[in-house]
């Protein structure tokens, strides 16, 4: 784990979020501090998704504070996070099918305002996630696992401070995910790295700190050891075989 700073680069308080009567997120307070892994763990329905969409500014909460990097998120759109340094990918795949990979990069690029990265860190990047070969390639002809990595470029060409990566080995075949998680372990040294996942094993391997929601509530927040041992953990969300 690289250095962590003495302030929180993400900071929510009593963060709701209510879908007519029900409550996605129910007053969730959470940090994160800059250079740190965290994990979200929790069943489907359990308001996870929901609380990259309120801090990415695709849903308004009904109640609560958000900072980023001692700054409010409260009323700033999705392109004016990612100028802060906040960004992310979804649980499927999104990217350009019909149009070349290095196309999708371009298009990336174009959401920075400020300037982007330089020629070397580019080109290290690029390189690092083994795209060059398949740049000149209809992005709805790579392999998913060549797109998951093009999402990852898409996302580093915008200089993240935080990248929320919600599933990012869905769908991929078991030595795809090794290398993926590898990946994501070098990816520590770029940016800080929040991550959603129902393969435990990423999140054993990735995350420094774990926090998991059940039913929009925040019930456990620890290292993984000591999330993988919570009994209500084990009893709501793991189950026995991870006990």
């Amino acid at each position: 784990m690289s250095y962590l700073s003495s302030h929180p680069l993400l900071r929510v308080k009593e963060l709701t979020l209510r879908f007519g009567g029900l409550y996605a997120l129910n007053k969730i307070n959470f940090e994160m501090h800059s250079g740190e892994t965290l994990g979200m763990i929790g069943p489907n329905g359990s308001g996870k998704s929901s609380f990259v969409n309120v801090l990415t500014g695709q849903f308004t909460p009904l109640n609560g504070e958000m900072e980023f990097d001692h700054q409010s998120m409260l009323g700033r759109n999705c392109h004016q996070l990612v100028e802060m340094g906040l960004c992310r990918t979804y649980q499927s795949v999104r990217v350009f099918g019909n149009l070349s990979v290095q196309r999708n990069i371009d298009i990336a690029s174009l959401l920075l305002k400020k300037n982007g990265l330089t020629h070397e860190q580019y080109n290290h990047y690029l390189n690092w996630l083994k795209l060059r070969p398949v740049l000149h390639k209809l992005s709805k002809d790579i392999t998913l696992f060549e797109q998951r990595k093009l999402e990852l470029m898409m996302r580093l060409v915008l200089k993240p401070k935080l990248l929320m990566l919600d599933e990012p080995v869905g769908g991929l075949a078991t030595s795809e995910v090794s290398e993926m998680i590898q990946l994501l372990k070098e990816l520590k040294a770029y940016t800080s790295i929040f991550i959603i996942e129902h393969t435990m094993r990423v999140i054993k391997e990735l995350a420094d700190r774990v926090v998991v929601l059940i039913a929009g509530e925040k019930i456990a927040d620890g290292p993984p050891a000591e999330i993988m041992t919570n009994k209500r953990v084990i009893n709501e969300y793991l189950g026995s075989a991870h006990a």
